[in-house]
């Protein structure tokens, strides 16, 4: 099983109704052994080894040169340049033009493309390229670069097509013909990018738009399947988005309350640490959790079973933020041999989520986690979040798993978000879930997660743009609130900045200032990356910087959706302003965003 990037049911658990060393060390001997061997030999012996390698070269490069030659002198002896009035230069391929006026070069240049287009007719297309460049060395015309590109395409040379096809835009920048054939060639060899540039090139041109459109959703969407499957393989294997690995963290009662119960004191500093809601603290625990479990656990040897059992399993959920799957289920399965639990039972169910692609057997392990502990919320919570998501259609079952986890704990304030949600969901002109929020609000005014969610929501209605901007702002003014807590809100309200009717530089200035401090706060967390490259893309003078900061956001991105999202975003980015800096489609892309009332 690849180490694949597959956490996003771990982190959709506040809103999911809404958005649902042997090898190397063996070759550094084995070139140890070889360099001690060397060095055994005499130095008389080293002379005639380096003269033998050297006449082997020497030897090696006359015969490519005479070969060369040969190649040269067959050529001239089976091609005649004469019937046309021209002669070969000494000793070379190239046709002599000297004497000639421009008027003869263009009359004799005509005359030989006329005959490499009969060649052509014939298939004869290594010939028709001898005729071609003949014709091009009399006269720099696009068309006899199209005609040789197409004679290329037809021998099965795409780079050479291309570079001519190249060569005549240079020449004609509008020559539609060579524009769709270099855009085609390039489709062929997987170089989408290049080609969606002169799709869209052509689609602004308005040339035959229904196959242009269609080659170009094609060649977009092969482009997006390849930089994703490059994505996943340069997956970054760490820790990242450390806001939303804390909110995942919240909504798992049965560890911190097991650690209270079993008083160990290796997992009780490991929980204090994971739930220190800093990124220094859940970094402390990741490095203090690896070194509990390393070399066979060797550090927990002496605990007890059961502090074991919890230790390995808050090993593999945070090592499947680090996007490895497979080593995350190797730690849980080792987790469950010291005994099951509610927690080590609820971790395999969501990495099961992930991995197993079998809801069923998902769903049947959700229940063992609830049967374990029936006291404990967490499970129950997380089945309901995991129903959400596979079966959004079952919203009687859905909530009423919310009410059931109330029921056992009615300060798990995550289910209650969820009925609010689903309140909305459900009956959204109603307005139910206004006073479901505001009363839930005065309940809890301190976590940010409720006025979040409720932010979100009220961002759906555009005549509730005001109030869901004052949710955030009162998010990011409470000072009981963590400082990454607040990062989410900090993203949102940004949004609100940018998108806002009232739109100057001083909301701009406001917008930059927020996401730098969300970035000292969480510098990983892809959202407050992705915000920062766009804000930076608003200067044309950073556009570089810009895309740089998407490329980061991309790297730390660990669901795979949102890496697609990015994707297409950098896609579209970058196609952009090459637009815009090219001298024929600026004019046309800007005109085509003027008229979309962009």
């Amino acid at each position: 099983m690849s180490e694949e990037s597959n956490v996003s049911f771990f982190t959709k658990h506040k809103t999911a109704i809404i958005t649902t060393v042997c090898c190397l060390s063996a070759v550094a001997s084995a070139a140890y052994v070889v360099y001690t061997k060397e060095a055994e030999i005499p130095s008389s012996s080293a002379a005639p080894v380096n003269s033998v390698a050297a006449d082997k070269k020497k030897k090696k490069k006359e015969a490519q040169k005479l070969k060369k030659q040969q190649e040269k002198e067959e050529f001239i002896a089976t091609h005649s340049v004469e019937k046309f009035g021209l002669k070969f230069l000494p000793n070379s391929t190239a046709i002599d033009v000297s004497g000639l006026t421009e008027a003869q070069k263009t009359k004799k240049a005509a005359i030989i493309k006329k005959e490499a287009n009969e060649i052509f007719k014939q298939q004869n297309f290594e010939e028709a390229v001898v005729y071609y460049t003949w014709a091009l060395q009399l006269s720099s015309d696009p068309i006899f670069y199209s005609n040789r590109s197409v004679c290329y395409l037809k021998l099965n040379q795409p780079e050479k097509c291309i570079k001519d096809c190249t060569a005549a835009l240079e020449l004609d920048p509008k020559y539609t013909k060579c524009l769709l054939r270099r855009a085609q060639t390039y489709e062929t060899i997987s170089k989408y990018e290049e080609a969606i540039l002169d799709l869209t090139g052509l689609s602004l041109m308005k040339y035959n738009a229904v196959s242009v459109e269609q080659l170009l959703q094609k060649c977009q969407e092969l482009s997006l399947e390849q930089q994703f499957e490059q994505a996943m393989l340069t997956q970054k294997h760490e820790l990242a988005n450390f806001s939303d690995i804390s909110s995942f963290y919240q909504s798992i009662t049965s560890l911190p309350k097991n650690a209270k119960n079993i008083n160990d004191e290796k997992l009780t500093k490991l929980v204090e640490l994971i739930y220190g809601e800093t990124v220094d603290s859940i970094k402390q625990a990741d490095q203090y959790v690896n070194e509990l479990v390393a070399d066979e656990g060797a550090a927990i040897s002496s605990n007890s079973n059961e502090a074991k059992a919890f230790i390995y399993a808050a090993a593999a959920s945070l090592t499947f933020f680090k996007s490895l799957p497979t080593k995350s289920l190797e730690l849980v399965e080792k987790s469950l041999t010291f005994g099951e639990n509610s927690f080590n039972l609820l971790i395999y169910a969501l990495i099961m989520c992930e991995t197993s692609g079998m809801p069923k057997d998902s769903s049947e392990l959700f229940n063992k986690a609830i049967e374990a502990d029936l006291e404990d919320a967490s499970a129950l919570y997380h089945k309901a979040q995991f129903l959400a998501l596979v079966d959004e259609s079952q919203i009687k079952a859905i909530s009423n798993l919310f009410i059931q986890v109330l029921e056992i704990d009615e300060s798990f304030i995550f289910a209650e978000i969820q009925l609010c949600l689903l309140d909305y969901k459900q009956n959204p002109e109603k307005k139910d879930y206004q006073t479901r929020f505001t009363n839930l609000i005065r309940k809890y005014p301190d976590v940010a997660q409720v006025r979040m969610c409720y932010a979100e929501v009220l961002s759906t209605q555009e005549d509730q743009l005001i109030e869901a901007a004052s949710q955030l702002d009162k998010i990011l003014d409470n000072k009981n609130i963590t400082a990454l807590e607040k990062v989410n809100a900090m993203i949102l309200r940004i949004h609100f900045y940018l998108s806002g009717p009232d739109q100057n530089m001083s909301t701009l200035t406001f917008a930059n200032t927020l996401i730098k401090d969300a970035f000292e706060i969480d510098p990983t967390n892809y959202k407050v990356l992705n915000c920062i490259g766009q804000l930076t893309l608003q200067d044309p003078n950073r556009v570089e910087e810009g895309m740089n900061f998407l490329q980061l956001a991309l790297e730390n991105t660990q669901a795979p959706m949102e890496k697609r999202q990015l994707i297409q975003l950098i896609q579209s980015t970058k196609i952009q302003h090459q637009l815009l800096q090219h001298p024929i489609y600026a004019p046309l892309f800007i005109e085509m965003i003027q008229q979309a009332g962009m």
